[in-house]
C-alpha cells in the first residue's frame, strides 16, 4: 500500500480519488457483505486518500505561512499587533486560496468526527487485516495486524491475531512492518539495526537522515494540529484568540509523544537517543569534534544524564577532548527552548485559568466557586475537539 506525494499533480489526483469518508464507508458495507476483494480495493484507496488529503493540507499550511512571513507588509509604521494581523489575514487568504485550488469542491466538505477518529486510531488497517487473510494475503494481513498495534497496543484481537500469523502462518517477526510508519521511523530502524551490526558508518548516515525527517515530521505534526475549532459559546475577539490558540498548542504539546511511537511503544527520550547513537558513531570512527557534538546535544535534552556525563569527562580525560568541542547542534537548542518555553506557557494556561469553566447551557464562563466545579482550565476547550488522536494508556518504554 502506498501513499500519494503531496508533490503530485492535484487535480489528477482530485478527480480520480472519492473522499477517503466515503470510499470508508462503502468499505465497512463490503466487508459485511463477505465482499473481501472489494474490501480491500475500498479500504487501501480510503488510506491513500486520508494520506493525499492530510499531505496537501499540511503543504497548504507550511506553503503559505512561509509566504506570509516573507511579504511585505503594507506599511512599517505598524504595531507589533498591527504587524501580526495582517499576516494571520494574509496568511489566511494563502491557505483558502490553496485549499481551493487543491480540493476544489471538497473544500468545504464536512467529514463526520467519528470517522475521522477511526482514521487515527488506525481502523481502516483493523478490517483491513481480515480481508487481506480472507484473500490468503497472509503477510499482508500480519502488517495490518501491526499498524493497528502501533497506536492501540492493548488491542486483545489484533495482538492474538498477529500471534496466529506470525506462529500458526509461520510469518516472521522480522518480516511485519508497520504500514503507517513514517520515513524518520523506517530510517531509525535501519539505523539500529546497522548499530547492532558494529556498522557505525551505516549508523551514522541512517540516523542524520532520520534526524532531518523527524524535524520535518515535527513540523508536520505541528501544522496538522491547526484544525477547525468550535468553542461552544461565543466569546470577545481576544478571548476567542487565546481560546483557539490554546487549542491548537494542547495539539501541538503531544506531537513529540506522538512521534517517538513507532510501534506501540512510547520512549519519552526518544529525541535524545538519536545523539546517544551518534555519539557513539563517531566516537568509533573516529570523529572526536562530531561526537563531543553529540555528547553535548543530548545534554541540553537531559543535563543531568549520567551515562553522557560519563562520557563527557571520559572523552576529555582519556580522548584528549577539550571543553570548547562539547558545543550543541543549534536546532537542538532551539528545539528544547520550544519545548520548554510551550511547557511553560500551557502550565500557566492551566493554572491561572483553572477557576474557569464554560456552562455549556448558557455559553458562558463561571468561575469554580459558582459552578461547584473543580475542573481544570475550560481555555482552549469546546464542544468538538479535533485534537489529533493518540493511542492511550501506553506505558513508556525503553527502545
Amino acid at each position: 500500500m502506498g501513499t500519494i506525494d503531496a508533490e503530485s499533480n492535484t487535480d489528477e489526483v482530485k478527480l480520480d480519488h472519492r473522499p477517503y469518508d466515503f470510499l470508508y464507508k462503502e468499505g465497512v458495507a463490503a466487508y459485511l457483505e463477505n465482499n473481501w476483494e472489494e474490501c480491500m480495493k475500498l479500504f487501501e484507496e480510503a488510506v491513500q486518500d486520508w494520506h493525499w488529503w492530510e499531505n496537501n493540507l499540511i503543504r497548504c499550511r507550511k506553503i503559505c505561512s512561509k509566504e506570509s512571513n516573507e511579504t511585505e507588509l503594507l506599511s512599517s509604521k505598524m504595531t507589533d499587533d498591527d504587524r501580526y494581523y495582517e499576516r494571520v489575514v494574509r496568511n489566511t487568504l494563502c491557505v483558502i486560496r490553496c485549499k481551493k485550488d487543491v480540493f476544489g469542491s471538497r473544500v468545504d466538505r464536512v467529514v463526520e468526527r467519528n470517522v475521522i477518529d477511526d482514521f487515527h486510531i488506525g481502523k481502516p488497517y483493523d478490517y483491513l487485516q481480515l480481508c487481506y487473510y480472507k484473500l490468503g494475503k497472509v503477510k499482508e494481513a500480519a502488517d495490518a495486524a501491526t499498524t493497528v498495534l502501533a497506536v492501540q497496543p492493548d488491542n486483545e484481537v489484533m495482538l492474538s491475531n498477529l500471534q496466529f500469523y506470525t506462529t500458526e502462518l509461520k510469518i516472521q517477526p522480522e518480516d511485519v512492518v508497520n504500514l503507517e510508519l513514517k520515513e524518520y521511523g523506517k530510517e531509525y530502524v535501519l539505523a539500529t539495526h546497522t548499530y547492532d551490526k558494529a556498522d557505525y558508518k551505516a549508523t551514522i548516515t541512517h540516523m542524520e537522515k532520520s534526524l532531518a525527517l523527524y524535524y520535518e515530521a515535527y513540523e508536520d505534526c505541528r501544522f496538522l494540529c491547526e484544525n477547525p475549532f468550535n468553542q461552544g459559546w461565543f466569546p470577545d475577539f481576544i478571548s476567542s484568540i487565546a481560546n483557539h490558540f490554546t487549542f491548537t498548542l494542547r495539539c501541538k504539546r503531544r506531537c513529540t509523544w506522538e512521534l517517538s511511537n513507532l510501534y506501540g511503544e512510547i520512549d519519552d527520550d526518544f529525541f535524545s537517543s538519536y545523539f546517544n547513537y551518534l555519539q557513539y558513531s563517531y566516537h568509533q570512527q573516529g570523529d572526536m569534534k562530531k561526537a563531543c557534538e553529540a555528547v553535548a546535544s543530548y545534554l541540553v535534552m537531559s543535563p543531568e544524564d549520567e551515562v553522557q556525563n560519563r562520557n563527557k569527562q571520559y572523552y576529555m580525560a582519556q580522548q584528549s577532548a577539550t571543553e570548547d568541542m562539547f558545543v550543541p547542534r543549534e536546532d537542538v537548542v532551539s528545539f528544547k527552548e520550544r519545548e520548554d518555553y510551550e511547557e511553560k506557557l500551557l502550565d500557566f494556561i492551566e493554572t491561572n485559568f483553572a477557576f474557569l469553566e464554560i456552562d455549556e447551557d448558557e455559553g458562558e464562563i463561571k468561575t469554580s466557586t459558582e459552578s461547584g466545579s473543580t475542573n481544570t482550565s475550560a481555555v482552549g476547550e469546546g464542544l468538538d475537539i479535533t485534537t489529533l488522536k493518540l493511542a492511550s494508556d501506553v506505558d513508556k518504554a525503553e527502545l
